[in-house]
């Protein structure tokens, strides 16, 4: 399906947040004239609030948070009207190689990785998607030698009709179950990653989780392995505490695994598919080395806001999944007081509750927000667990018994809707409180 409309066609834009207003942008700007948007959280007169009367349109864009079996969009599509989006937008008229990376957690610092790495090395190299800035901003100075990072969610690849010519896949395990109907759904809607492959594409597969094969069976792409957990033949993995690339049994070090800015056994997961990508690019093993060495994560990230009177605090906003959590737990042995908590993703927290329970170092969990009670729940131990009903308190709180040595990780397991805007909002508000705080 090509979703390139004609300067005469009749366009639907549906929601106008930054994908949105990205493409409405790049169509105003080559001349497109009959355009609405239709987004039910503005007030804005010129735009429509109702998504209704779509089989009216040629050509019809939801954007990410909107799913792609909406009844309207069901009815567009019977109609013989074009439903597509910006992603797919990007993929049909980007003149140079994509490389698409997702995961259920890790993909924006596999990705900003991989950029980092690519940038070092002198390449014409572009970042966005799912990370917070749209493709189609940069569309029009991409030439055919430039290189293209994507960070893609589930929500961006679900109706894709084309792939990434590099694709990675993370660790797929579970989440935004408030937005697909099951587990099923959520994984099966990151296929279009590599189910449009060709021979000549690649995909890079983390061989340590249970669903690799449902997608290299899907690719036509060569594949290549990369594993925490044993040696591959073809791809990354760690071998005598360092992490290394493969090739047909040929092992190249990148560095030891201790030297690596990104702390936490997680972030090796990132760093081998990244190390592997550049790799095949043809990028030397120095600038990988000493990226992989110098970059410390993004933003909210396992991110280390300071040391106060020998106690750390990390800001793991970004840790929206148990799973997240479980690896920021992992990534310190150090006696370590936890806060989690925050808004529903109907998320399991039965493996997070037998984590907290066996990790010794655990010393005080501070629980907050719908999901506190829940984690609680779960626990089976006589952790010192503390539910507080405001995250002020659950800072002060942490503050107030760490001690030297000590390490403070807000690393919530949950999403933040019920006391912040956002992740990066909640974060932030962390930041702010930890630089507050008298050396």
């Amino acid at each position: 399906m090509d979703s390139n409309p004609k300067k005469e066609s009749k366009i639907a834009i549906l929601g106008y947040g930054v994908e949105g207003k990205a493409l409405y942008d790049y169509l105003s700007r080559h001349n497109y004239k009959n355009i609405d948007i239709f987004d039910e959280n503005t007030a804005k007169s010129s735009f429509k609030h109702i998504i209704c009367e779509l089989d009216k349109y040629d050509f019809v864009y939801r954007s990410p948070g909107i799913h792609k079996d909406h009844p309207e969009l069901i009815k567009a599509r019977n109609s013989g009207t074009v439903v597509s989006s910006s992603t797919q937008f990007f993929f049909d008229n980007c003149p140079c190689k994509i490389i698409g990376v997702t995961g259920t957690k890790g993909k924006g610092t596999t990705s900003s990785l991989i950029y980092e790495i690519l940038k070092e090395a002198g390449k014409d190299v572009y970042l966005g998607g799912n990370i917070g800035q749209s493709p189609l901003k940069f569309l029009d100075t991409l030439k055919k030698d430039s290189l293209v990072v994507l960070e893609l969610s589930s929500f961006q690849l679900h109706d894709i009709t084309k792939s990434p010519h590099i694709a990675v896949i993370l660790n797929t395990t579970s989440d935004h179950l408030d937005y697909h109907k099951d587990r099923e759904e959520y994984l099966s809607a990151k296929e279009g990653i590599v189910k449009y492959q060709t021979g000549k594409d690649i995909l890079i597969i983390n061989d340590d989780y249970p669903y690799e094969d449902h997608y290299i069976a899907l690719s036509k792409g060569k594949c290549f392995r990369v594993s925490r957990n044993k040696i591959v033949e073809n791809g990354a993995c760690i071998k005598d505490k360092k992490i290394a690339l493969v090739d047909n049994g040929n092992i190249h070090f990148v560095c030891k695994t201790d030297e690596a800015s990104l702390i936490g056994a997680h972030n090796q997961e990132n760093i081998m598919p990244a190390s592997v990508v550049c790799h095949k690019l043809g990028i030397p093993l120095t600038r990988i080395r000493k990226v992989v060495k110098t970059f410390t994560g993004l933003p909210h990230r396992l991110e280390l806001i300071k040391e106060v009177k020998g106690v750390k605090y990390y800001n793991d906003s970004f840790s929206t999944t148990p799973e997240t959590c479980i690896a920021a737990i992992q990534s310190f042995s150090t006696p370590l007081i936890l806060i989690a908590g925050g808004s529903e993703k109907h998320s399991d927290y039965t493996k997070l509750g037998k984590i907290i329970s066996e990790t010794d170092n655990l010393k005080l969990i501070i629980l907050m927000g719908d999901t506190g009670p829940r984690i609680k729940k779960t626990v089976k131990s006589n952790k010192k667990i503390v539910t507080v009903n405001t995250y002020q308190k659950a800072f002060d709180l942490a503050h107030e018994k760490a001690i030297e040595g000590d390490t403070v990780l807000l690393s919530p397991a949950s999403a933040s809707f019920d006391m912040f805007k956002n992740y990066k909002v909640r974060g932030n508000t962390f930041r702010k409180w930890v630089e507050s705080l008298q050396t």
